[in-house]
């Protein structure tokens, strides 16, 4: 409803896709985590739910955890985040764990050579936070000549406006954004594709 315009204007089309799901694990999911984004419990069956289809139609899913920090983030938050705060908070049975440093699940990660060796040309990104690492590794895809498609009720912020502003932008220049109900259509109207 909020981004029907944008819709009208760019169609979600999958045809080679894959599910990336940014940092849902215990820092940000878990209410003893140190950075818990109060009410992302409704988010994360969403997100299992996708995973599961994507698994159960071979199609890849890579789940970022993010871990340590770059220098530039620990100068910004004055913290890191330890091995403690890294478990996932998902079943992440039949998913690639990519681990990262910064907000770009890009940078210094092996993340393009997975997904290029797997012939993907869609990223499906849902997680947390959707104005920082969501929104930054949907730039970085975009700029790589991915098609990105950001699920809005599969991602979550530590406040409204925060998440509605970035999907906004978003939408406005790097991504489709869809909600879960519209991907799992298409992920059912989707030819299956031997993954190599």
């Amino acid at each position: 409803m909020y981004f029907e315009k944008e819709k009208a204007k760019h169609r979600l089309s999958l045809t080679r896709p894959a599910l990336l799901l940014i940092d849902l694990q215990k820092y940000f999911c878990q209410k003893d985590g140190k950075a818990y984004l109060a009410g992302v419990e409704r988010m994360l069956p969403v997100a299992q739910k996708l995973l599961k289809i994507f698994v159960n139609k071979e199609l890849p899913v890579i789940v970022t955890i993010h871990r340590g920090n770059s220098p530039s983030m620990v100068k910004w938050w004055n913290n890191s985040i330890e091995d403690d705060q890294a478990e996932p908070c998902l079943d992440c049975t039949g998913a690639i764990l990519l681990y990262k440093d910064s907000y770009d699940a890009f940078h210094m990660t092996n993340l393009e050579e997975i997904l290029r060796e797997k012939k993907v040309e869609q990223i499906v990104l849902g997680g947390v936070m959707t104005h920082l690492c969501v929104e930054t590794t949907a730039r970085s895809a975009f700029v790589r000549g991915f098609d990105v498609v950001v699920v809005e009720d599969a991602c979550w912020d530590k406040e409204d406006w925060y998440h509605f502003a970035s999907l906004k932008n978003l939408a406005h220049g790097f991504a489709v954004i869809a909600n879960s109900g519209e991907l799992i259509c298409a992920l059912e109207s989707l030819e299956p594709v031997r993954q190599v």
